[in-house]
């Protein structure tokens, strides 16, 4: 299986631009936890992956918060 990014880097310039981009990465840093925990059999690395799969939800809701004010 090969991962492959969905988001595109580009240079974001407003506090907007700069928080859908951030929001963009941690969205597709969790599919790839998602995913991995789907194909490994370790249980010590889906533990691992569980963990920072639901980190990035955290990350996910505090930019989501941020934009709702911004």
């Amino acid at each position: 299986m090969k991962y492959e990014r969905k988001d595109k880097y580009t240079k974001p310039g407003t506090p907007a631009e700069i928080l859908e981009l951030a929001l963009q990465k941690e969205e597709s840093s969790y599919r790839f936890y998602d995913e991995m925990l789907k194909i490994t059999e370790s249980p010590a690395l889906k533990q691992l992956l569980e963990e920072l799969r639901d980190a990035e939800l955290g990350h996910i809701e505090k930019i989501k918060n941020k934009m709702a004010r911004a």
